[in-house]
């Protein structure tokens, strides 16, 4: 890692590595690997421009780095869910599996959200933000969303600043290596997503809409294959709801 940036608090570190990538694109400069931590997030960011409840306790991070190849942007999410799964699984959880597309989960509860962030141009820049319940469960407002858990509550009490460091690192080590061998990280997200061809789901994508259907299928890009009707649709983004 090339560059570490610790933080008491901020808004968010989703937001900040946007800012330093609109900075840095803007004055032509790269940038190595680099990662954002911080203790606590007054704004953090969810899917679909939701609010991500931050209390200290948490880990939030982004690791971000320019001058990747799009092809192995397109499949960040699922990389970067890969990564985050094993460094859960090296805190001797053994139970997490991956909702599409990379909300990692314990016993049907939310333990960890992603976001994955590109900028195109002549050069393609990159932010993969993560946020893991370590020592505290957020408090839910919204009746729609997944209960919350976290690693003291699966793992009972123990050394949290540990954790978090353990975890930080080997999410980063588990997502660079990732990026110059993807196919062993895309064949450990297929085998650990909870849903399988043949379930009947429901998607939210992001206007709102409900897609309901069958899955089919999942494309190479890691997008679902949904059979509604007697059609299939390729759906790119959007939340598998569950009621």
């Amino acid at each position: 890692m090339d560059n570490v940036v610790l933080l008491d608090a901020v808004d968010s570190t989703h937001a900040m590595a946007k800012r330093l990538i609109a900075d840095m694109d803007g004055e032509g400069q790269d940038l190595r690997s680099s990662l954002i931590v911080a203790d606590r997030q007054d704004s953090g960011e969810g899917r679909g421009g939701r609010h991500w409840e931050s209390p200290l306790g948490g880990l939030y991070l982004n690791w971000l780095r320019s001058g990747l190849e799009a092809e192995i942007v397109e499949l960040l999410p699922m990389i970067a869910a890969s990564a985050a799964l094993s460094a859960v699984a090296g805190i001797e959880i053994e139970n997490a599996r991956i909702k599409w597309p990379n909300d990692i989960l314990v016993a049907d509860k939310k333990l960890a959200g992603m976001l994955v962030f590109a900028r195109h141009g002549e050069t393609i820049w990159v932010t993969v933000g993560l946020g893991i319940n370590v020592a505290t469960e957020p408090v839910l407002h919204d009746d729609e969303a997944m209960p919350a858990t976290s690693m003291s509550s699966i793992l009972g009490d123990g050394d949290d600043d540990a954790r978090r460091r353990a975890l930080a690192y080997t999410f980063v080590e588990a997502l660079t290596s990732s990026i110059e061998d993807p196919q062993p990280a895309l064949d450990f997200w297929r085998r650990n997503l909870i849903h399988r061809p043949g379930d009947a789901i429901r998607v939210r994508l992001a206007s709102g809409t409900i897609v309901a259907g069958t899955l089919q299928d999942l494309t190479p890009e890691g997008h679902l294959v949904v059979r509604d009707g007697n059609d299939d649709r390729v759906l790119t983004g959007g939340d598998i709801i569950e009621r």
